[in-house]
């Protein structure tokens, strides 16, 4: 509240500065050409009075009304002169120099309304395109240091976590409360599993890293595609069956895309984690279709979960954003998954959405090989 005073008075101390500007300018434009006439007026009727006393009255009635005459044509003149300039050049500078002053002050919505095609309404096109890109800038560093902060204090819960209960299990140990061998094993087993969360989290920053930085490189080669997905679930499929997960197809298997098949496995391993991880059923039914669309392959996995809040939908696939119950326990997901999904996806210079579709629908959008059929 109080900067927006601020800025309302200082673009109204602008604007008086430049109204009393635009009086000066008046006078000098019109009041001293016309002051000027009348002085000459005056001295030649004087002249001509002193040396020629014959002249009747009606030659310096004539004489006064030519000059007055002249008087008003150049008086319009330099109106017009005035206006055309104010018009074309000042009032165009002014609206630049409130609106430079404006952004000194962190205000980036003052306009500059004027459009020609000159050398004036280039460097307005110009200076208009700056205030925007300037105004993007800083919205997306507030952005970025709100997501830092989100970042480390994901990182900081999720490294505390299994850290603190370590140690809780660990003095236990130390001050004997571990009384039984089957009480020892049960802490020291908790000990491990909390130790293997943070080794698989510190595993996940380092990958995250890597890949947001631009460290880890995708090769996308023309592979089948449905190929890579079929090969990978079926190496796996012991182990989905033992997690009672069933996955059906609705894939297109002449198609071909620009995929690096060890990154995109990653992927799919993330997503059957996903379903696991979050399920609200005994049994997870997974769909994944592939088809074209356009010049992309539009790979669409979906589950049978309980789907995702649609006010988090668009947040998803960011850094350690997870729902408030899931952040009570680390063995339920680092929050990184989906944020290395959309890296990888990103490095494939693709493009991913999710939706609701009875259960969470995650699209993914992989270029397809040059030579594709597409529609």
């Amino acid at each position: 509240m109080e900067k927006t005073i601020k800025d309302a008075l200082l673009f109204e101390k602008t604007k008086n500065g430049l109204t009393q500007q635009m009086m000066i300018q008046i006078l000098l434009f019109i009041c001293v050409p016309v002051f000027s006439a009348l002085v000459l007026l005056l001295l030649s009727a004087t002249y001509f009075a002193a040396n020629d006393p014959h002249h009747s009255v009606e030659v310096y009635g004539a004489f006064a009304a030519i000059m007055l005459l002249i008087i008003a044509l150049s008086a319009r003149m330099n109106y017009h002169f005035y206006n055309m300039t104010r018009n074309k050049m000042l009032i165009p500078l002014q609206q630049l120099s409130m609106a430079a002053r404006a952004i000194q002050h962190g205000n980036f919505n003052v306009i500059v309304d004027h459009y020609s095609d000159d050398e004036l309404g280039q460097m307005c096109d110009t200076f208009r395109t700056m205030q925007t890109d300037l105004k993007s800038s800083i919205a997306e560093r507030a952005h970025a240091n709100t997501s830092r902060k989100i970042l480390f204090s994901g990182i900081a819960h999720d490294l505390r976590t299994p850290l603190t209960a370590i140690m809780g299990y660990t003095e236990a140990l130390q001050l004997g409360l571990g009384r039984t061998k089957e009480k020892q094993m049960q802490y020291l087993n908790s000990i491990a599993s909390c130790a293997d969360d943070l080794s698989r989290l510190i595993e996940e920053l380092s990958l995250y890293n890597k890949l947001s930085t631009s460290r880890i490189i995708c090769h996308p080669q023309p592979l089948p595609f449905s190929q890579v997905i079929r090969s990978f679930i079926a190496e796996d499929q012991d182990y989905l069956d033992s997690r009672k997960v069933h996955v059906t197809y609705d894939m297109d298997d002449s198609l071909i895309a620009m995929v690096d098949e060890k990154e995109f496995q990653r992927i799919i391993f993330n997503l059957l984690t996903n379903t696991i991880k979050y399920r609200d059923k005994d049994i997870s039914e997974v769909r994944i279709s592939l088809h074209v669309k356009g010049k992309y392959a539009e790979f669409m996995y979906t589950d049978d979960g309980p789907g995702v809040p649609k006010e988090k939908l668009p947040h998803i696939f960011e850094a350690f954003y997870r729902t408030d119950e899931a952040r009570s326990k680390t063995s339920n997901g680092s929050g990184l998954g989906l944020a290395i999904v959309a890296e990888i996806i990103t490095a494939h210079k693709g493009r991913y959405s999710a939706v609701n579709n009875n259960g969470l629908q995650l699209i993914f959008e992989i270029p397809l090989a040059e030579g594709s059929n597409t529609q």
